[in-house]
């Protein structure tokens, strides 16, 4: 049994060699070549060469053994590469759950190999990021947002990013995303509180990541969520 903690790093998309795009699988390449801007394409190429090599980094296997597969809870279409990623190494390899967050140039990772692991998620943003009017009314549910007015004035635009952070995290290990309304995810205690689900304290980690340790910059906000498998 493994601990449950995935692994994390960070790394700058431009640094990615993008001659590495064969280890890719082909229906990865093939959705590169949908983005109308190069900008775009080459950062999503980078975001997913740089999560495949610390997957097989992980796991302890060669990257382009590993096939991607992505778990989305919302369609069943085959060939898919949306949705939360995970990798296997051939037909009975381990499982390498993952995840990434883009913020401008850096790219924070997460893989885990452990059966108990259901789903990771992680979400790195710049300090002012959930800093704007209403966004407390669109994306905060009531006992996050008596939470926030509890926070000195001069600390809540970070506290506010803080706990987005979380959020995504949390949406993005359960392989939702956005698809799910946050403002009905509360993550403002220990363990998240999430409509049809029972939180146990066993199901969940949910951390805030600091950026300094990963060596990214001082002004990014980082999280990371994990869920078990009951």
């Amino acid at each position: 049994m493994g601990s449950g903690k995935p692994v994390l790093a960070a790394v700058k998309l431009s640094d990615i060699d993008l001659e590495q795009l064969h280890t890719l699988d082909g229906a990865e390449r093939q959705l590169a070549g949908t983005f109308g801007s190069t900008t775009q394409r080459d950062r999503f190429l980078a975001g997913r060469l740089a999560l495949r090599f610390h997957a097989a980094e992980v796991a302890g296997v060669d990257p382009g053994s590993l096939h991607a597969h992505y778990v989305c809870r919302n369609c069943r279409g085959r060939d898919r590469v949306h949705g939360a990623p995970r990798y296997r190494a051939g037909a009975h390899g381990p499982w390498v759950q993952a995840s990434l967050s883009r913020s401008g140039d850096w790219c924070l990772l997460a893989a885990v190999v452990d059966e108990q692991v259901s789903g990771v998620g992680v979400d790195l943003e710049s300090f002012a990021s959930a800093n704007f009017e209403g966004f407390e009314a669109v994306a905060m549910t009531a006992r996050e947002r008596e939470y926030l007015q509890e926070v000195p004035a001069s600390q809540r635009a970070l506290f506010q990013t803080v706990l987005w952070t979380r959020k995504e995290a949390v949406l993005k290990a359960l392989g939702s995303g956005l698809s799910l309304d946050p403002s009905l995810v509360d993550v403002a205690g220990v363990v998240p509180l999430l409509p049809g689900w029972v939180s146990g304290s066993g199901r969940w980690i949910v951390e805030d990541v600091n950026p300094g340790s990963l060596g990214l910059a001082d002004d990014g906000v980082a999280a990371m969520a994990v869920v078990l498998n009951e």
